[in-house]
Parts: C-alpha cells; sequence; structure tokens
C-alpha cells in the first residue's frame, strides 16, 4: 500500500451531514490519520458519520496556525510509512479559502497522490446560485477592514466588474457582516448586483441577488453569526 492524500470536505451548517456524499464518508470510515483544521470540529463530524474507529484510536493533528511546521512534519513522517491520511478543513472544502495548500504541496513533492473528494463549498454554492458569471470570477477573501482602504478595494472590484464582467466573491466574519453590507451599498454603483448567500445548506439558507439601488430599501437579511459570502456583479 503506498501514501494516499485526501482532501476530506465537511459539513458548512450544522446538522448537515446528508451534504456528504456517501462514497465519501465510505472513504473516510477507511482512514485512521486526519491533520485538520481544529480536532474538536474534525472529531465531532467523524463521530457524526459514524467512523468506525474509535476516537482514542484516530490519530487526529491539528494544522497549528503558530507551529504550521509541526503538522508537515507529521505528514512527512506519516507518509513514509505508506499512511492513508486525511486532511479536515473547520467547514466545506480544505484548500480552498481554509488551510490545507501546503500540505498537499508536500504530497506532490514527495510524489504522493492528492485525491479531492466531493462535498459542499459555500464560495461555489453561492456562485452557482447567484446568478452572475460563472465564467469568470474571483475570490478575495477577506476585504481590508476600515477605510479608506475598504472604500478603495470595492472600487477597484466595481472597476472590474465592469471591465472584465466577471463575479468579484468575498467573506467577512459573522459579526462584521452588516458593517460590511452597509459599506457596500454606500460606496458601489447603484447599478452593481449584489449576491448575499447566508447559512448555505443550512435551516435558515436565503440566497439573493439583486441590485445595489434595491439592497439600499432593503435590511440585512441575517444576523450576527450566520456565515455569509458576498458576490458583486453584473
Amino acid at each position: 500500500m503506498s501514501s494516499i492524500l485526501y482532501m476530506i470536505p465537511c459539513p458548512i451548517s450544522e446538522n448537515a451531514t446528508h451534504t456528504i456524499p456517501a462514497y465519501v464518508k465510505e472513504i473516510i470510515h477507511g482512514i485512521q490519520h486526519f491533520i485538520v483544521e481544529r480536532s474538536k470540529t474534525a472529531r465531532k463530524f467523524l463521530k457524526e458519520i459514524e467512523h468506525p474507529i474509535s476516537q482514542n484510536d484516530l490519530d487526529v493533528i491539528e494544522m497549528d496556525k503558530h507551529d504550521p511546521l509541526y503538522a508537515q512534519s507529521v505528514l512527512k513522517e506519516w507518509i513514509t510509512k505508506n499512511i492513508k491520511v486525511g486532511i479536515i478543513s473547520e467547514a466545506g472544502c480544505p484548500g480552498i479559502a481554509d488551510p490545507g495548500a501546503q500540505l498537499v504541496s508536500i504530497a506532490h513533492q514527495k510524489n504522493i497522490k492528492v485525491v479531492p473528494l466531493i462535498g459542499p463549498s459555500s464560495i461555489f454554492l453561492a456562485l452557482m446560485a447567484s446568478g452572475m458569471n460563472g465564467q469568470h470570477f474571483s475570490f478575495h477573501g477577506y476585504l481590508p477592514h476600515k477605510n479608506p482602504a475598504l472604500k478603495n478595494a470595492l472600487k477597484t472590484i466595481e472597476k472590474d466588474i465592469i471591465k472584465k464582467q466577471s463575479a468579484e466573491i468575498f467573506i467577512e466574519t459573522p459579526y462584521r457582516n452588516l458593517s460590511i453590507f452597509k459599506e457596500i451599498v454606500q460606496h458601489v454603483s447603484g447599478h452593481i448586483k449584489l449576491c448575499i448567500a447566508g447559512d448555505i445548506t443550512g435551516n435558515h439558507e436565503q440566497i439573493k441577488t439583486m441590485s445595489i439601488k434595491e439592497w439600499k430599501k432593503r435590511t440585512f437579511p441575517f444576523k450576527d453569526k450566520i456565515p455569509v459570502i458576498f458576490i458583486l456583479g453584473l
């Protein structure tokens, strides 16, 4: 047996293990060694999908942001022993707006097979449902928190939308969602469209696309703790 690095998706909402395909759960059941963004979340997920190996016998190593070299050294050790390894992020797909890319890079350097597994990504699900350009889009991660940097970033994004006809995607910490929404409707032109997609796959899922002019007449649709994807486009 040779090592394989599996990129494992996990639910992006509470009580949503149904969003993980059955074949993915079957593969996970055959893995004992995991490198994860947060141990508590990963173990909860593994328990919910009824992993056949006891929690005490699972090897779960955190991708410590303060010492990322530790997780990398563990991965290098595991793959020399021909161990199958799974990477799990806090929510959604590892390596997409989440940690994991550096570990994948190591696997490629060591000529280890990398297998991405199908599962939910709030970024792509939001884009699919936005009605905006899925042929040409960019993901910006987090925008600057303070002006004038935030205002300048929004104006640059607007210019790209007009020039490239693109969809421009970004996220924010949930408690700042209302604040970024107010900045968007204040600084972005009224004809530009804004998609707000929140609690995707969850019980309170809402995905709505309207012009900035229309959004100015509405209140922000989510409370502080709901994760939201913002998309600007035409």
